[in-house]
C-alpha cells in the first residue's frame, strides 16, 4: 500500500470486467463514459472548479487505483483524487466534440488512480459540464448522483462556504454465499441450456470480442413522442408487466426479423445497488441475459415477461460467472448474448445550486459493448429517445436503419395505439 492509500479491497465483478477490458483493448470506447450536466444561470467558473474537486474528494470511486496483488485485481482507495484541472471547452461544444477532447488514449491510468477528467464549456446562458470517466468507476445512475452532488457543492461555494461534502465511503464488494452461488449457477445452466447465438445479419462474419472493443461506432437516432410511451404503458398493463418488457419484446422481434434468429439472448444492464448505495458513484450494475422465447405468436409479451422473471431470479450472480456457467458456444465471439438493450427510466431532477440550476443530459455510449445495441431513455416530457449503435467494422452497421424501422414497426404492433414513432433523424451521424 502506498503512502497516499487509505485501504485496499478486492475489486467487484464489474470492476474486474472493465479492468480486463482495458488490458485487452486499451483506450477502448467500450470502457469509457462521458457524462453531461447542464448548468443554467450565472455560472462562476472558479466556483464550478471548486465544486468539481469537492465531488471527486467525496466519492472514493473517483480516487481509486486498480492494481494486481497476489494475482488478484484489487482497488486501492487514495487519499486524494488524481486528475488534471478541468479542461476549458469552447462555447457550444457538443457531446462528440467533448468526447474527442476528453477521451484521449492517455486520459486514464487505472494503476495510478487516474479515472476521470472534467471539461467545462461556458456560454452566455450558463455552462455545460462534461465528465469523462472510466466505466470501472461509473454507471448510468452515477450521472444523477454526480449532478446532485455537483449542485450541492456549487451551492455551498456560491454562498461563500467551503464546498466540503461528507466522504462517501465504499463498502467492500460482497457476493453470494457458496451455497447460494451453487444454486444460482444451477439456475442459469437450466435457464440458458440450448440457447442460440444471434445470427449475423446477411450471413456476414462474426466479429471477435477484441475487434468489437477496438472498433468505432455507427449510430442512428430515433425519437418517439409521448403518445408512444403512453401506449407502451397501456400494453404493459394489459400484460401485467413493466413497460421495459414491451420495449424488449419489440427489440427482440426486430432482431429476429432481420436475422432469422430464434431462442437467442439479449443482454440488459440492471442496477446492482444495495440498500444505502443510492448516493454512491461507481460501477454498480450487472449485465444479465434474457432469453428470447417464441416472439411472433400470440402472448409474446407475456413470454418475454416470464423470461425476464427468470433473469431477475438469478440476478445475484455476476455476469462473468453466468458466462462461465452457461457459455453457449466456445469461440472468440461474445458468449451468451451478442445484442444489448438498455432502458434508462429513472427520474431526472433539476437541482438548485445557489443562483444556478443543474440537470443531467441523457448521453449515448461512446463505444461498442455488443455486436448491436439499443439504448432508450424516457425524458421528463414522456418522449422516448432511442440510440441504435453497432461497430463500424461489423455487419450490423449498414443495417441500423433497417433495425430502427423494424423496431418501430414491432412497437406499433405490440402497442397498437401508438402508431409509428416520429423519426427525428432518419439518416443519423455516420
Amino acid at each position: 500500500m502506498t503512502e497516499t492509500a487509505l485501504r485496499v479491497q478486492p475489486a467487484s465483478a464489474p470492476e474486474r470486467q472493465f479492468w480486463l477490458g482495458e488490458q485487452i483493448a486499451p483506450a477502448s470506447g467500450a470502457n469509457r463514459v462521458l457524462a453531461e450536466v447542464r448548468a443554467d444561470g450565472p455560472v462562476d467558473l472558479s466556483v464550478l472548479d471548486a465544486a468539481l474537486s469537492a465531488v471527486a474528494r467525496r466519492h472514493e470511486a473517483l480516487r481509486t487505483a486498480f492494481v494486481i496483488e497476489d494475482g488478484q485485481v484489487v482497488r486501492t482507495v487514495l487519499a486524494e483524487p488524481v486528475a488534471e484541472p478541468p479542461l476549458r471547452l469552447a462555447a457550444g461544444t457538443g457531446f462528440a466534440e467533448a468526447a474527442a477532447a476528453l477521451l484521449g488514449a492517455d486520459t486514464f491510468d487505472l494503476a495510478a488512480g487516474r479515472v476521470h477528467r472534467a471539461g467545462v464549456a461556458p456560454d452566455a446562458e450558463g455552462a455545460t459540464v462534461f465528465l469523462a470517466v472510466h466505466h470501472i468507476a461509473f454507471d448510468g445512475l452515477s450521472q444523477e448522483v454526480f449532478a446532485t452532488d455537483l449542485a450541492r457543492a456549487y451551492g455551498l461555494a456560491a454562498g461563500g462556504r467551503a464546498p466540503d461534502l461528507p466522504v462517501r465511503e465504499r463498502p467492500a464488494p460482497g457476493g453470494p454465499a457458496p451455497a447460494q452461488r451453487a444454486e444460482l449457477t444451477a439456475h442459469w445452466r437450466t435457464v440458458l441450456a440450448g440457447a442460440a447465438d444471434l445470427p449475423v445479419p446477411d450471413g456476414g462474419p462474426a466479429p471477435s470480442q477484441r475487434a468489437l472493443a477496438q472498433a468505432g461506432v455507427a449510430e442512428r437516432r430515433d425519437t418517439c413522442p409521448p403518445g408512444v410511451w403512453q401506449a407502451v404503458c397501456a400494453a404493459a398493463r394489459r400484460s401485467a408487466c413493466s413497460p421495459f418488457v414491451v420495449l424488449l419484446a419489440a427489440y427482440g422481434r426486430a432482431l429476429a426479423g432481420l436475422t432469422g434468429g430464434a431462442d437467442f439472448c439479449v443482454g440488459t444492464p440492471v442496477v446492482a445497488r444495495a440498500a444505502g448505495q443510492e448516493d454512491e458513484l461507481g460501477c454498480l450494475i450487472n449485465t444479465l441475459p434474457v432469453r428470447m422465447p417464441e416472439l411472433f405468436s400470440p402472448g409474446a409479451v407475456e413470454r418475454v415477461w416470464a423470461a425476464v422473471r427468470d433473469t431477475i431470479l438469478g440476478s445475484a450472480l455476476p455476469c462473468d460467472e453466468i458466462v462461465r456457467a452457461a457459455r453457449t458456444v466456445a469461440g472468440r465471439r461474445m458468449p451468451v448474448y451478442q445484442a444489448v438493450f438498455a432502458f434508462e427510466s429513472w427520474r431526472r431532477v433539476e437541482h438548485p445550486a445557489g443562483p444556478v440550476r443543474m440537470h443531467t443530459v441523457p448521453v449515448p455510449p461512446v463505444g461498442a459493448v455488443a455486436e448491436i445495441q439499443l439504448q432508450m431513455c424516457e425524458l421528463p416530457d414522456g418522449t422516448l429517445k432511442c440510440v441504435f449503435q453497432a461497430p463500424l467494422t461489423g455487419s450490423w452497421a449498414p443495417r441500423l436503419a433497417d433495425l430502427m424501422l423494424g423496431f418501430r414497426t414491432q412497437l406499433g404492433l405490440l402497442a397498437p395505439e401508438s402508431g409509428p414513432p416520429h423519426l427525428i433523424d432518419p439518416e443519423g451521424p455516420a
